[in-house]
């Protein structure tokens, strides 16, 4: 077997893996890399060189497999020739067809051939086996374990250990131990605080419940409508704290597309601290009621004039248009809660206005280093390839193993 990483060996984001035998080629995850957030440039300005995976290619790819619903490991998808098969999580496919649509720009998944695998579901593509393995990052996330009987390879797309569902990322080294290779992301390794620990789930929640238990400030919160840990900790520290919770239709879309995946997941119409307010980006409400989603929580409407009357009864998902009205009518006494990854406050200037107000309260999606470390001795892989990282030439000395460290395209045999 051999493996060619096109994009992901120096950077974090952007993954796209080639495992290959004489016989069988597969990709594990083609992502965009994370600069393409803020370039808005063509897809097809991020094409990998992988060779006959594109539509205008004879195909030329026997399958691809994509770990979580994030752009950087899926980005590329509607660029791939519709003969080459698919293979994801029901949930990450529901998101792709039902919800990433609805955002602005072209998303078209339609084409292709997509294929649904469950946790710890075998796929047989010529002489190479897939396994998915659950793991904590994103809802539904998976590993992947690939063998062609004669080496087996972990690839762990992105990972961590510190919600509640570190359980799964846990049970990836007891079930897949002893792999000849592991193909490991390595995200904080370059990041300030990577020698800390990460705040649990379970702390940030109980976080943002004091801080709206001890303000008597209308509260902004940031977050990724996506990041189904931190919607849950909200709507707990809104119950908690005795507040409302005002989110937008895309965001309600997705409570109940979580619902449908996740039978422990309130779908909108359960919670009753939510409520909706209808203001919010043209083109993506021109979407959701061409896909009629747009009205389907209607009887939970709030108005401008509502929240106006009693600002601190209510947590507000960040809605520009809402924000921008409320602090022409006097309301700008408030607090700003950030729930997002802090680099972002630097790369875009969306949340500049709210700076003098900004109360920080997050975890990230990726795993420490402490955590990777114990991730590895219990794996306890012969080799590392380093992924998803900007320090992949640490790796050796962190971890402790033999590690093999790659630039992009270049081939080598396991």
């Amino acid at each position: 077997m051999k493996i060619c990483i096109y994009r992901g060996t120096s950077e974090i984001g952007g993954n796209s893996v080639e495992l290959a035998t004489e016989k069988t080629r597969i990709l594990l995850d083609i992502g965009t890399p994370l600069s393409s957030m803020e370039e808005n440039l063509p897809l097809e300005n991020y094409k990998t060189k992988c060779r006959g995976l594109y539509a205008d290619e004879t195909p030329d790819i026997d399958a691809i497999f994509i770990t979580h619903n994030h752009p950087d490991h899926y980005g590329l998808l509607p660029l791939v020739n519709s003969k080459i098969p698919v293979y994801m999580s029901k949930t990450l496919h529901d998101i792709l067809i039902k919800i990433q649509p609805l955002l602005p720009g072209d998303f078209d998944i339609s084409h292709l051939n997509i294929h649904e695998i469950s946790p710890n579901e075998s796929v047989q593509i010529g002489d190479i086996t897939v396994t998915a393995r659950p793991v904590d990052h994103a809802p539904s996330a998976y590993a992947y374990e690939i063998t062609d009987g004669k080496k087996r390879v972990v690839y762990t797309g992105d990972i961590r250990f510190h919600t509640n569902q570190s359980w799964k990322s846990w049970k990836l080294a007891d079930t897949s131990n002893a792999p000849d290779y592991l193909i490991m992301e390595g995200t904080r390794l370059s990041r300030a605080e990577t020698h800390e620990k990460h705040p649990t789930e379970e702390s940030v929640c109980t976080a943002i419940t004091n801080n709206l238990r001890n303000s008597n400030k209308l509260a902004w919160i940031s977050l990724s409508s996506q990041n189904l840990d931190r919607l849950v900790s909200v709507i707990r520290a809104c119950y908690a704290s005795g507040r409302t919770f005002v989110i937008d239709p895309y965001t309600a879309a997705l409570f109940d597309l979580f619902h449908d995946s996740f039978n422990t997941v309130p779908n909108t119409d359960m919670l009753s601290c939510v409520r909706i307010y209808y203001g919010m980006n043209e083109h993506i409400a021109d979407k959701m009621k061409n896909a009629n989603l747009f009205f389907t929580h209607a009887d939970k409407k709030i108005t401008k004039t509502e929240i106006a009357k009693n600002p601190e009864q209510f947590v507000i998902k960040y809605n520009w248009a809402l924000s921008d009205w409320l602090n022409n009518n006097g309301l700008s006494d408030y607090d700003f809660i950030y729930s997002m990854w802090h680099g972002y406050l630097s790369r875009q200037k969306t949340w500049d206005e709210h700076k003098s107000h900004l109360i920080e309260i997050h975890t990230s999606g990726h795993a420490d280093i402490s955590d990777l470390q114990e991730f590895v001795r219990r794996i306890n892989p012969k080799t590392i390839i380093p992924i998803h990282t900007e320090c992949k030439n640490d790796f050796e000395f962190v971890f402790g193993v033999k590690t093999s460290v790659l630039s992009d395209n270049e081939t080598a045999s396991l």
